[in-house]
């Protein structure tokens, strides 16, 4: 008996189904020539925009570093403290070392957290226009929210600028057009009796509205709008006859308001956003104005680095040459035989020693000003070495307490920015409580109608419906049809459990915002005690640093007669000039920290654009913005006043205030009537109007050991070059290639520079009508010439973007 054919044939698929398994295959295709070339084996690579940028030349040109091994430059760059403020304004558009200045942990002088370099998180010119640009969300064109409409507390702090905002009250105009063409069978018999009838319905229609809705800032929304439809159907060659034309037109003009009775009414609520939007923008110049202050007193506290980094360097050039000058007369001395060979090596040790402070101090000053250099935003290298010009001040200053923390309190950015955020949620909680109230709407119709053949018949006389060729619009102009409605509508959420947790969310924001003020005030306090601790602290080290330098100095000349004399050994003498250039490192050093601290005050105050002459100015618009200003201003002039007092808001902004700074775009700030000579620079200082105690040349107030003889003959070291010249080194050894750039002038005598564009009180109490400005002294009783009024240097001014040409 043999098997059927398709049993066979299932009987071998099973059996090689069976013995293969499963595997996939590769598809077979025609023309496939294996060519893979093309194919990417990877989603993701790494891979670069095609992006067109210029590089600033300030980076293309950059010259190489300036290094202990290759210390060669041009020139020196002599700079002033308001010429290095000046030029990095004007460098700035992105706020470079935006850090905030704090007093460093290891001492009582101020320093910087870190000179912070990320880009997205730095204030730039252009971030208050970016804000008041935003637009927010785009709704649909054309149209308005119901009556009674409120979005949760969390959506009213949308990004959105204040024309997003305001664009909730535009005029929406919306227009439609559509046509239908209906051809259906109808369930009635024909009327044979009538030519043509059938029974099935044909149609065409056309449909036609165009509207206009705006939406007033007292919740109101008002309609404008005209209805027009067509229609041409056999309905007349219906058994019964239903219409005397088969064509027809009519339209309708319709005017509608609707009010909001309690949810959603009033200028209050319906302006929220706007307010809300504006408070955006305010907070958004107080954290650019923060950064901006932190800028300022970073560039001034490096300012004071380099200052400080060549007095380290002249300090440890003078140990260096006092060992070398002992390693010469030590190694005659042993060629003589008149020493010991360990002697020699001790004082060799000492040379080495101060050298390597020479060159670590070189290095020092090189990062010093390579750091102030990106802080001007200038090139890190271009061929000359920035040197300071200005000398610190060594003057005591004092500040009233009580009066400084008064203006920490008022004038501080982080507390401004904050208490606007404070009035935000305020506002947000007053809004959501509105959303408590039911929507009740008063809705108001008015209309004229008018039927016609024609949309608009042209015949004289004009036919009246329903005679053939009469107008719809010639009917709705006669006015015959006219119709309105008057309603009420009212909706209430039974529970409001949504409008509850919204408001239940605003109050819990507001509480916590409230906390971080409290805080915030709290730690404003903290810094503010810290830094006025830091600046008497760091005056008193000064004095005891520079009585110290005198002590070292007179035990280094008498330990080098001594020396010489074969009295003292030569660990005492090496010791001593160790422990004379310590001094003056220490010196240098407390009295710069002094000055920095100075500047971190006013930061603590937040005075410190006003202390330095900076203001805030707005950049220009295009001339077709001013053209439709003055446009509008007439017109404002031009109109009569109506008062709006039932709806006016509550205030939200107090204003300017005049203790903060200046905010006039010319700087001519009155305050309390006397005009602030630090925004004049041709203001000319009075000779006679401070009878109080006067500046003094920084001597120590309570000296311990020297005589006020001995404080004349200290050396005061300049950072300036001399004609080159070079010392021998040891034997063996190569010149330091540092020796040839800067030598020390001991010939100078101390003086005060006094700068007086700077905006404090000074040893004792300043009269009233100095407020927060210069004080104003006798420079006869000081020995001093009085500065003529370029003195004051000129006012730094950054400009903010409003729009891109």
């Amino acid at each position: 008996m043999s098997c059927p054919l398709p049993r066979r044939i299932a009987f071998v698929v099973c059996l090689a189904l069976a013995t293969t398994g499963c595997f996939p295959t590769q598809p077979l295709y025609l023309n496939d020539t294996g060519d893979l070339s093309y194919y990417l084996d990877r989603a993701t690579a790494v891979e670069y925009p095609d992006v067109e940028t210029a590089a600033l030349e300030e980076v293309t040109q950059s010259h190489p570093p300036i290094t202990v091994a290759e210390p060669n430059f041009d020139s020196f760059w002599d700079l002033s403290l308001e010429e290095a403020v000046s030029i990095s304004l004007q460098n700035s558009k992105v706020i470079r070392g935006y850090g905030t200045p704090a007093l460093q942990s290891n001492r009582v002088a101020p320093g910087i957290d870190n000179l912070v370099n990320g880009p997205a998180g730095a204030g730039t010119t252009y971030n208050v226009a970016v804000r008041e640009s935003e637009p927010g969300f785009i709704g649909t064109p054309g149209q308005i929210q119901s009556p009674g409409f409120l979005v949760s507390n969390t959506s009213l702090e949308s990004n959105q600028g204040p024309e997003a905002a305001l664009a909730d009250f535009d005029a929406q105009l919306t227009s439609s057009l559509s046509w239908e063409k209906s051809d259906s069978p109808r369930n009635t018999p024909a009327d044979r009796t009538v030519p043509g009838s059938a029974a099935f319905f044909q149609q065409d229609a056309l449909q036609m509205q165009t509207q206009l809705a705006k939406r007033t800032a007292d919740g109101t929304q008002l309609f404008m709008r005209n209805v027009s439809s067509y229609a041409d159907n056999n309905i007349e060659l219906a058994p019964a006859g239903f219409q005397a034309l088969r064509s027809v037109w009519q339209t309708a003009l319709e005017a509608e308001i609707r009010q909001p009775l309690l949810r959603g009414r009033g200028a209050f609520v319906n302006r929220m956003p706007v307010v809300i939007s504006r408070i955006g923008t305010d907070q958004e110049i107080a954290n650019l104005e923060a950064q901006l202050q932190n800028m300022v007193t970073n560039i001034e506290i490096r300012y004071w680095d380099l200052y400080c980094a060549y007095r380290n360097l002249e300090a440890a050039k003078w140990g260096r040459d006092s060992a070398l000058e002992t390693y010469r007369t030590l190694k005659n001395k042993v060629e003589l035989q008149a020493t010991e060979q360990q002697t020699e090596s001790r004082a060799r040790e000492q040379y080495f020693f101060f050298r390597a402070e020479v060159e670590r101090a070189w290095a020092e000053l090189c990062d010093a000003e390579s750091n102030l250099r990106w802080l001007l935003g200038i090139a890190s290298t271009d061929g000359r070495l920035i040197r300071p010009i200005d000398e610190p001040l060594k003057a005591p200053v004092q500040f009233d307490y009580a009066q400084a923390l008064d203006e920490a309190l008022s004038c501080r950015p982080e507390l401004r920015q904050e208490r606007w955020e404070i009035k935000k949620r305020q506002l947000a909680l007053a809004y959501s409580k509105n959303s408590l109230l039911p929507t009740v709407n008063a809705v108001g119709m008015y209309r004229w109608l008018g039927l016609g053949d024609q949309l608009i018949s042209n015949d004289e006389p004009t036919p009246a419906f329903p005679d053939a060729n009469s107008g719809a619009w010639n009917e709705l102009l006669g006015g015959d049809f006219q119709e309105f409605r008057l309603g009420i509508e009212a909706g209430v959420p039974v529970g409001f459990r949504r409008e509850l947790a919204n408001v239940k969310n605003a109050q819990l924001k507001l509480a916590r915002e409230m906390a971080r003020a409290e805080d915030m005030e709290l730690d404003v306090t903290r810094e503010l005690q810290h830094a006025l601790r830091a600046l008497d602290t760091n005056y008193q080290l000064a004095q005891t640093n520079f009585n110290r330098w005198i002590s070292t100095t007179l035990e280094v000349k008498s330990a080098k007669e001594r020396f010489e004399a074969g009295i003292i050994t030569l660990d005492v003498y090496l010791d001593a000039q160790r422990r004379r250039a310590q001094a003056e490192i220490a010196y240098h050093q407390s009295l710069c920290e002094f000055n920095k601290v100075i500047s971190l005050i006013h930061r603590r105050k937040g005075s410190s654009l006003e202390y330095c002459g900076v203001q805030f100015d707005e950049g220009p618009w295009s001339g077709k913005a001013y053209c439709d200003a003055a446009e509008y201003a007439r017109k404002r002039s031009a109109s009569r006043e109506l008062n709006y007092g039932w709806t006016r808001p509550e205030v939200i902004s107090r204003g300017p205030n005049p203790d903060c700074g200046c905010d006039s775009p010319t700087g001519d700030c009155l305050a309390d009537g006397n005009f602030d000579p630090a925004y004049d620079p041709s203001y000319a200082i009075p000779e006679e109007v401070y009878e109080g105690e006067m500046l003094q040349e920084f001597t120590p107030q309570r000296q311990l050991d020297p005589s006020p003889e001995l404080l004349e003959e200290l050396p005061n070291v300049q950072p300036q070059t001399l004609p080159e010249q070079k010392q021998n080194a040891p034997q063996g050894d190569s010149p330091n290639p540092a020796d040839s750039q800067f030598q020390p002038n001991l010939d100078s005598t101390t003086t005060l520079r006094v700068v007086p564009q700077r905006a404090t009180s000074v040893a004792g109490s300043v009269p009233g009508s100095a407020q927060g400005s210069v004080a104003k002294i006798k420079w006869e009783k000081m020995g001093l010439t009085k500065p003529d009024s370029s003195a004051h240097g000129t006012q730094a001014t950054i400009r903010l973007v409003n729009h891109i040409e």
